[in-house]
């Protein structure tokens, strides 16, 4: 692990520690809200059928058919066994990527002779793909509520965010999905020194492969609008259950998206402290208090079903000791995640 890289993730660690404890001690975090989960069955059982619908059966089937789409092929019980190896490996490696790393590890294994590169950006278009669906359902909710929402000025800069973010969005897929008949303009555009742009520019090469199965990302986003839609009602099921009154649904509707969104942010690992913060901030907006709490639950209940991933991981099938072979996987994945 090169120093530069040690730094950085301590730096990250130090951060999210630091965050976490000026909420609690602020009295904005409250840890005891943890044995609700005991306390309450419906709260665990909630928690329970949501990860193994949405991110287990919903968030297999979009990685699923994005991977299909770029030419990749896994049956689904390999597909749902990666799953869930990569939840596990990212929720004990440090830096939230190792469980990536790992599940693409064994895809190109799987499909010797295709793109290598083509199938680690399929991970990154996942998740790009996940916050499209989650931005969608936010709009929805929106224009479902417009009235009560456009009533709370408070919330205007937030839903002008999200505004932006939404065409940006927009423009993204429209670009890369769109029949050049000659040169590609935003290939060109995305190929200058700019920084960042190199990345932008792997993304939206990645993403031109599917203009040919355009359904494959349409049928994603779709998923990923399931899957955030129950993703928010498990939320707002859990500030009801906090907060013991009823909340307005269009209120949680219209911070969740800009919640979950600096969570992405990689400041700190999985997002914690900035998350917690974030709802903090974001439920004082709306008029609500324990936002830090809520997201709290939300989050540690997640990351405790991830650990159930080790049981599929343990049944991957072996291979012979080589560079293809489970161990090595594993050390390439560990140096990477680094």
């Amino acid at each position: 692990m090169k120093l530069k890289e040690t730094i950085l993730l301590l730096g990250k660690l130090a951060v999210a520690v630091l965050l976490l404890v000026w909420l609690q001690r602020s009295g904005q975090l409250d840890i005891s809200q943890l044995k609700r989960f005991v306390s309450d069955p419906y709260l665990s059982l909630a928690a329970l059928l949501y990860f193994l619908f949405c991110p287990v059966l919903l968030g297999t089937l979009r990685w699923k058919t994005l991977l299909e789409g770029a030419g990749y092929l896994l049956n689904w019980k390999r597909s749902i066994q990666l799953q869930m190896t990569g939840f596990f490996f990212n929720t004990v490696m440090p830096g939230a990527v190792g469980g990536d790393i790992i599940k693409i590890a064994y895809v190109i294994r799987d499909n010797q002779g295709r793109s290598k590169s083509q199938a680690m950006v399929t991970v990154l278009l996942d998740r790009i793909v996940g916050l499209s669906g989650l931005f969608l359902v936010g709009w929805l909710m929106i224009l479902t509520h417009f009235e009560a929402v456009s009533s709370q000025k408070q919330l205007w800069p937030i839903i002008t965010l999200m505004g932006g973010i939404s065409l940006g969005f927009c423009i993204f897929y429209t670009a890369a999905l769109y029949h050049y008949k000659g040169v590609d303009p935003f290939s060109r555009i995305l190929s200058l020194s700019v920084p960042g742009f190199a990345l932008l520019n792997k993304l939206y090469t990645a993403v031109r492969v599917y203009r040919y199965a355009r359904s494959k990302i349409i049928f994603s986003i779709v998923y990923s609008m399931i899957i955030q839609f129950c993703s928010l009602l498990l939320f707002y099921f859990m500030t009801v259950k906090v907060l013991h009154s009823d909340v307005p649904l269009s209120s949680i509707a219209t911070i969740f998206p800009v919640g979950i969104l600096t969570t992405a942010i990689p400041i700190t690992p999985g997002g914690l402290g900035v998350g917690h913060v974030a709802f903090d901030r974001l439920f004082s907006i709306v008029g609500l208090t324990q936002g830090a709490t809520i997201f709290n639950l939300y989050v540690l209940s997640s990351l405790f079903f991830n650990l159930f991933g080790v049981i599929p991981y343990l049944g991957l099938k072996r291979v012979p000791a080589g560079p293809n072979s489970d161990a090595s996987i594993q050390k390439n994945a560990v140096i990477s995640a680094f």
